[in-house]
């Protein structure tokens, strides 16, 4: 499916790499629908993994776990480690631009596999920080994510269904066994932004959780499909040796999609499962670019060292290390680019309607307090900051200055 903002649902001309090799040696046939279900409760894992997955499942809400039957996703989080939300930064694809000219996916994508928000030509990515030492695969049934398909042994990315990327990443397990694999599937967030478009007055139009809602309809395909794999890691013999960390690139707004405004969209959920992971946990809260620095105390390598994430320690069976507090610094970012946007609305509006010899004053206090707050549309120069705090206090100030033009405006008739 093709559409203006080429995001993650954009199907377009495929590339493979392995492609013609995997299936002229009949790997293709590793995870066929008919693969009966794994008794998750009588894995007995290893108590360090040889094998992390990053099982991305497109456009994840975290709402998912009231709102959908799901049993194997389910069985995990019952035998594994459940983040309730992961918070993320808005879900913005710029198109054109500096960051169009480096990256061919949404903004959350690339933080995701760097573990910071401040990307810049020094960052390093996690599969760099390991490759060629230890094995690496890559899998996304769509080339929209090639910028980030490098440092990786195996490659795959190609136009087609979920079922074929799964086993193309079985046929890479099986052939290579990588340390590290990203394994990303689309469908669930092609069915998102088919109910956010769609024209047709279906039930569930613009309500990705109606009755007959082709969204719960991917994701319990999803959860089946995900059976599947797990199946065809313990027919290799590997399911013992594996961890899984399960997540969505992007939450999803109810309306469907994942537009930059919506709250929802900037929030996912997390699973852990497997080799090191310890057992019927939940947590509240934790942040995107939390994600590398769990992946290598899992692998046991340190971080990149530009990564500024925190470890989500508190779901690893043998992590030691003292951990910092955690703090909710992407959710109050959220907040504050929701603030601004409302506080900016309503004086551009009020400033429209005025008739004051003040206004032109005010507009251009108005032009300067926008240029001095960074949102998501100035995600390219956020690496100034250096730090998220600093940003944060940053836009803070930006918001006060803003707060009271607005209380000047509104005295105004």
């Amino acid at each position: 499916m093709m559409h203006h903002f080429r995001s993650g649902v954009n199907r377009r001309a495929a590339s493979v790499g392995l492609l013609g090799t995997a299936a002229a040696t009949g790997l293709l046939s590793l995870a066929g629908p008919a693969v009966g279900a794994v008794d998750l409760s009588s894995v007995r894992f290893e108590e360090k993994p040889d094998h992390v997955i990053l099982y991305i499942i497109d456009g994840l809400s975290y709402k998912t776990w009231t709102r959908a039957n799901l049993p194997a996703l389910e069985g995990l989080i019952q035998n594994g480690v459940l983040v309730e939300q992961s918070y993320l930064p808005p879900s913005e694809h710029p198109v054109q631009g500096p960051y169009a000219e480096v990256h061919s996916c949404s903004i959350p994508n690339p933080v995701m596999m760097a573990g910071t928000l401040f990307l810049t030509k020094e960052t390093i990515y996690f599969p760099q920080n390991i490759f060629p030492e230890k094995i690496t695969a890559f899998v996304a049934n769509t080339t929209n994510y090639s910028s980030l398909n490098k440092y990786y042994h195996y490659s795959y990315q190609k136009l087609g269904p979920d079922p074929e990327g799964i086993e193309m990443a079985l046929a890479f397990m099986k052939r290579g066994r990588p340390a590290f694999m990203r394994l990303h599937l689309q469908e669930v967030g092609e069915a998102s932004y088919q109910i956010l478009f769609v024209r047709d007055n279906v039930p569930w139009r613009r309500n990705i959780w109606a009755d007959g809602s082709p969204y719960v309809g991917m994701l319990t395909r999803a959860d089946d499909q995900l059976a599947g794999f797990l199946r065809g890691l313990k027919d290799l013999g590997i399911l013992e040796k594996t961890a899984l960390v399960i997540m969505g690139d992007h939450g999803e707004a109810d309306t469907g999609y994942h537009p930059p405004e919506s709250r929802d969209a900037a929030i996912t959920s997390i699973i852990l499962w497997g080799a090191g992971v310890r057992k019927g946990i939940r947590i509240p809260y934790a942040e995107q670019i939390d994600v590398v620095p769990t992946i290598c105390a899992l692998l046991g390598i340190a971080a990149p060292k530009t990564s500024q994430g925190r470890v989500i320690g508190e779901a690893l069976a043998h992590f030691s290390d003292k951990l910092p507090p955690r703090r909710t610094l992407f959710k109050s970012m959220l907040d504050q680019f929701e603030e601004f946007r409302v506080k900016e609305a309503e004086s551009s509006f009020r400033l429209v309607k005025l008739t004051s010899s003040e206004i032109s004053r005010l507009q251009r206090d108005l032009g300067n307090i926008k240029m001095d707050f960074y949102g998501i549309e100035k995600f390219v120069e956020w690496p100034r900051f250096g730090r998220l705090e600093n940003l944060l206090e940053n836009n803070q100030r930006a918001i006060n200055r803003l707060a009271g033009l607005l209380e000047e405006i509104r005295a105004l008739k």
